[in-house]
């Protein structure tokens, strides 16, 4: 990509503030920046707002170290849930957030993931019952948190939502041209 992506601009926002901010709108508590090797880089950027900031010492491990990383940190303050909003995803509505939470809220269920066009998607809500698997699975060290999701499709709750978001992949930097132009084809 050239850049982290936490610090790729998304309407005049680096990523990671985006989605904090999105957080802070959304009253969620105890919000959990975790950074890779780019740190030092990425820091400075959020600094003005309040989030606890934990670094993954092996991010080539993938997302799953990251979110583990995360739990450990949070232990302490003993949560009954996590909600997981991956930095590439900052177009995410936060109306789909809400609804996300509120369906967490609503049901307790030990997982809540939205799905559009019948896909799985992200921010995910993790209840605490799964901590345990998501820090320990041999299967999620593999495989990601995906694998503990399929071992508990049936204690999840699915949301439908209407936001293409939630699915969306941004791997490349062709992947980051498409979000800008998708989200400027209005000016021009």
């Amino acid at each position: 990509m050239g850049s982290p992506k936490a610090l790729l601009d998304f309407l005049g926002l680096p990523f990671v503030v985006r989605i904090l901010e999105a957080l802070e709108a959304l009253e969620v508590k105890t919000r959990v920046v975790v950074l890779g090797l780019d740190a030092p880089r990425i820091q400075p950027a959020f600094a003005g707002h309040d989030c606890m900031i934990v670094e993954n010492p092996e991010p080539e491990s993938g997302p799953i170290a990251s979110l583990r990383e995360a739990l450990r940190a949070l232990q302490p303050v003993h949560p009954s849930a996590v909600l997981v909003w991956p930095v590439d995803l900052p177009h995410v509505r936060v109306t789909t957030v809400e609804r996300i939470l509120e369906t967490h809220r609503r049901t307790g269920a030990s997982a809540v993931v939205p799905t559009f066009a019948e896909r799985r998607g992200h921010p995910v809500i993790w209840g605490s019952t799964l901590f345990g698997e998501l820090l320990e699975s041999p299967e999620a060290t593999r495989q990601g948190a995906r694998a503990v999701l399929h071992k508990h499709d049936k204690e999840l709750i699915a949301v439908p939502v209407d936001d293409p978001a939630v699915i969306d992949e941004m791997n490349t930097p062709e992947d980051y041209e498409r979000l800008v132009r998708e989200w400027n084809r209005d000016i021009y």
